[in-house]
């Protein structure tokens, strides 16, 4: 039996500054070449990115194209990639400031080789690049590897093992599931990636951590990740309106700590709020990874808690207001994930 190809999809919005070197790591997988091929999506930059990107084409063997949407959003860019995919493909999901190991496709190729047929889709855990540009893109770092950051997700535990979980970063997806579920669901800015597992596992599929290796290169700072987890909440609310089933604890913690919290400072218990807060400092303390700067660490004691509130207040905004267009029904994206064959490489590089 031929195995099969795997398409890798990769939108980009201006990251010109670090493409060069998520390409160079995709250049040195230890996956045949003829194996797989690149579908980069170009989410209209203006820096040249896309044009790193043609010249890359042009400088390799890998097969890939070029794709352009218009559309900035990440959902309809996945969407516009996977269209140029077939329908036997394997497709894995790539991050334009990601870093992959020489094994990452290999690995990823093996376990749906071994993994039963439900499964769907596996993945794993970005580690934080250990070189952050400046101070505010370590406390970011730092968020991801403090339990007291991002919180006890099931797939940052135990990373060697492939076992079952409830979502994954940067999921990978055994042929023909996305487009027999209809792809990324566009009307999510945000939180798409598990609004989709949760429609994998309401369709009988199921996912996957392997032990797959990647490291995230930081490029927000800490007022932009406050932003992005207050944008998270509220889409991750509209996940839960539509699968009640996903709402874990991890994910009341935050909206649960910030009314305790509020309660305690309108009444007369308001100087329980200081052992409470030099007890969650103390295990923030604990938790930090090894070798962490004092000043990172004593910056998020600070900075943690505004991305538990942000995430809260993204919760309870989702909670009281619905996207204007929730409850439309969800539009058929047949006209960007369509059953177009693969049709190789281009010449320059480029297609729209």
């Amino acid at each position: 039996m031929t195995a099969p190809r795997i398409a890798c999809i990769m939108p980009f919005l201006n990251e010109a500054r670090h493409l060069p070197e998520v390409l160079a790591s995709l250049t040195v997988q230890t996956l045949p070449r003829e194996r797989f091929f690149i579908i980069g999506v170009d989410n209209g930059s203006y820096d040249g990115s896309d044009a790193l990107f043609i010249e890359w084409l042009s400088d390799h063997t890998i097969a890939g194209e070029l794709v352009r949407e218009a559309v900035r959003s990440i959902p309809r860019a996945l969407n516009a990639g996977l269209a140029h995919a077939a329908r036997d493909d394997l497709i894995v999901r790539l991050d334009a400031h990601t870093l992959y190991q020489p094994d990452y496709l290999a690995t990823i190729d093996a376990a749906f080789a071994a993994l039963p047929a439900d499964v769907w889709c596996v993945g794993g855990a970005p580690t934080p690049h250990p070189q952050p540009r400046d101070y505010g893109t370590a406390l970011v770092s730092a968020l991801y590897s403090n339990p007291l950051g991002l919180g006890p997700a099931d797939f940052r535990r135990d990373v060697a093992a492939a076992r079952e979980v409830t979502t994954v970063y940067l999921g990978a997806y055994r042929a023909g599931v996305l487009t027999r579920l209809g792809g990324f669901d566009e009307r999510w800015v945000a939180n798409e990636d598990a609004e989709l597992t949760e429609r994998i596992r309401a369709g009988g599929g199921r996912i996957f951590r392997v032990p797959v290796r990647m490291d995230l290169i930081v490029t927000r700072g800490p007022v932009a990740m406050v932003r992005q987890w207050n944008r998270y909440g509220f889409w991750r609310m509209q996940t839960f309106r539509r699968y009640p089933t996903a709402v874990r604890l991890r994910h009341v913690v935050p909206p649960a700590a910030l009314l305790i919290a509020l309660g305690l400072a309108l009444s007369r218990a308001r100087a329980w709020l200081v052992p409470l807060y030099l007890a969650y400092a103390l295990a923030t303390v604990l938790a930090r990874r090894r070798g962490e700067p004092a000043m990172v660490t004593a910056g998020t004691l600070l900075f943690f808690p505004l991305v538990h509130v942000g995430y809260a207040c993204g919760l309870f905004a989702g909670l009281l207001r619905r996207p204007r267009n929730f409850e439309a029904p969800r539009a058929v994206v047949a006209n960007n994930v369509r059953a177009a064959g693969y049709r190789g490489r281009r010449t320059p590089g480029e297609t729209s």
